[in-house]
């Protein structure tokens, strides 16, 4: 079975009041441990609120060796948590797709090279699923499928929050991608937004809990993850590459890039690039049979 950690929790809205100078530290932590929305608002004298969304678990996570204290957890907020929004932007990543929310308009030269076909557009609708493109793995990874050849390609997105990743997938040229997450929020908000982008037919979504591995390999294995998930789920996402397939593996800082390594070892390392401290790392299986 393939088992992806975090059945789905309810969610929190967190404050954490802090110097202005270690908001951007703090803010990782929120990513960290699993924020799919984090806001800065100023306060008073170089104090700023950060805001953010957390699981129970997220919380213990981030109270967890910090400093700050004064950190509240209440029943989340409509408002509150879509506070994000009023700052949501358009991203371009790999000089090829266009990320838009649906609610922010393009500017001219956007639109001009939309119209004339030197970029393409992933209209997104996040919820409150993680990958609105305001994350850096999150543009890391649609960068890094901008530069692939995905003609009639096998895609399997594992953690696919608002399913960008699969779309882009799609719009460069995959035949098929599953899209699986353990949010029921997640699976809701990749169908709307496979259907905002017309790609429905080639999208399939499905609950992780109850994805079993038939033994299909795919030739593209999208894992924008934790890395406690991605150590303990390793084997299954190694076996889930086809012979000359490649896994790209995000949600991870610079210094867990040698535990990342480890964990597919017998894989080439292709490629790595960072933004803000975070990684994407694409690695190549060999011919030769994943070891089991």
């Amino acid at each position: 079975m393939f088992y992806v950690p975090g059945i789905f929790e309810p969610r929190f809205t967190v404050t954490v009041r802090l110097l202005g100078a270690e908001a951007e530290a703090m803010a990782d932590r929120f990513w960290l441990f699993g924020a799919t929305a984090v806001v800065e608002l100023a306060d008073s004298e170089g104090f700023v609120r950060l805001i953010g969304d957390l699981t129970p678990s997220g919380i213990r996570g981030l109270e967890a060796g910090s400093l700050v204290v004064g950190i509240d957890p209440i029943e989340a907020d409509f408002e509150l948590s879509n506070e994000w929004r009023k700052h949501a932007q358009v991203w371009v990543c790999g000089n090829r797709i266009l990320l838009r929310p649906e609610w922010v308009s393009n500017d001219a030269q956007q639109q001009q090279q939309l119209d004339d076909g030197s970029l393409l557009e992933i209209v997104l609708e996040p919820g409150s699923a993680f990958g609105s493109g305001s994350h850096a793995t999150t543009r890391l990874c649609v960068g890094q499928i901008a530069q692939l050849d995905l003609d009639d390609a096998r895609v399997l997105d594992v953690g696919c929050g608002t399913g960008v990743l699969s779309v882009a997938s799609v719009l460069v040229g995959a035949e098929s991608v599953l899209a699986v997450d353990s949010d029921p929020e997640a699976i809701r908000v990749t169908e709307l937004v496979a259907a905002l982008n017309g790609v429905s037919e080639k999208i399939q979504t499905l609950p992780a809990q109850g994805f079993v591995g038939d033994g299909t390999e795919f030739d593209l294995v999208l894992a924008n993850l934790l890395l406690p998930i991605i150590e303990e789920s390793g084997s299954q996402l190694a076996n889930s590459v086809a012979p000359g397939g490649l896994i790209m593996v995000s949600g991870v800082l610079e210094h867990q890039q040698e535990r990342v390594e480890q964990v597919f070892s017998e894989f080439k390392l292709n490629q790595v690039e960072q933004e803000e401290g975070w990684l994407v790392l694409v690695f190549e299986r060999s011919g030769l049979a994943a070891s089991e």
